[in-house]
């Protein structure tokens, strides 16, 4: 890989033509400000954070007299984004004014042809019927007969609301399948875990050897800014794909 900009049109600008929609592309690439002209441009300045991925990148979300988002920054004191989004984070704009987005709570119901559909409802009717059939389940069949499998932060939510309804049976199945033996091993070993982001020096090593793993299409923000400055130093970067000798065999 030649340059830091081979391995951005490979990683960055890939990634974001295949997860951005047209709109949402038109929005992110029209124009590139600074801070300062965003403040004026702009009728407030809200702090946030992205969630779309696990690294939780710091930013601001900008919004017009409306109260309408319209662009979202990275915030430049934080060190896992040094004021830079990847494409995901800059496309939350779009999933946020997404035609498709569910604005108000869904019921199931059935058609004059007996046929499964949805109708629109309040969230204080959505409650009641989520109150009831949990009450039902309760006094049937106990409350530990209903267990959470969660992923993410709002996972904690859920699980305070499974201990209150009486059950402890709350897992997140991809910390088995991802991080956790990984961090099981650390603290095994090490006694503390590795922790996400890693303690790596990815900008100062001389040479870089991922095995199953792809840092420009993981996008994990701060690492692919590592990577790029330690291509731009001449560092060697060693892939081990295990797509690639599956193709080959």
């Amino acid at each position: 890989m030649a340059s830091r900009r081979d391995f951005i049109k490979i990683s960055a600008l890939g990634l974001g033509a295949a997860t951005l929609s047209g709109s949402v592309a038109k929005a992110t690439t029209k124009g590139v400000f600074g801070t300062d002209k965003l403040n004026k441009l702009m009728t407030t300045r809200t702090a946030t954070y992205c969630e779309v991925c696990f690294w939780k990148c710091a930013g601001w979300a900008y919004t017009d007299g409306a109260g309408k988002i319209k662009k979202i920054i990275g915030n430049a004191d934080d060190p896992h984004c040094n004021g830079r989004f990847c494409p995901r984070g800059t496309g939350g704009v779009g999933m946020y004014n997404d035609e498709d987005r569910l604005k108000t709570p869904l019921i199931r119901v059935k058609d004059e042809n007996g046929n499964q559909t949805f109708r629109e409802a309040s969230w204080d009717e959505a409650f009641d019927v989520i109150a009831k059939g949990m009450q039902k389940i309760a006094k049937e069949h106990g409350p530990e007969c209903m267990a959470l499998f969660s992923h993410g932060s709002g996972g904690k939510f859920w699980g305070h609301l499974l201990k209150a309804y009486g059950s402890k049976n709350i897992s997140a199945p991809s910390y088995a399948q991802c991080r956790g033996p990984r961090e099981v091993a650390w603290i095994g070993t090490f006694g503390e875990g590795l922790g996400s982001p890693e303690p790596t020096d990815i900008r100062d090593t001389k040479c870089l050897v991922l095995i199953g793993s792809h840092l420009g299409e993981n996008m994990h923000n701060g690492q692919v800014q590592e990577m790029s400055d330690a291509i731009d130093k001449g560092a060697t970067i060693i892939t081990v794909d295990p797509r690639f000798f599956y193709r080959c065999g």
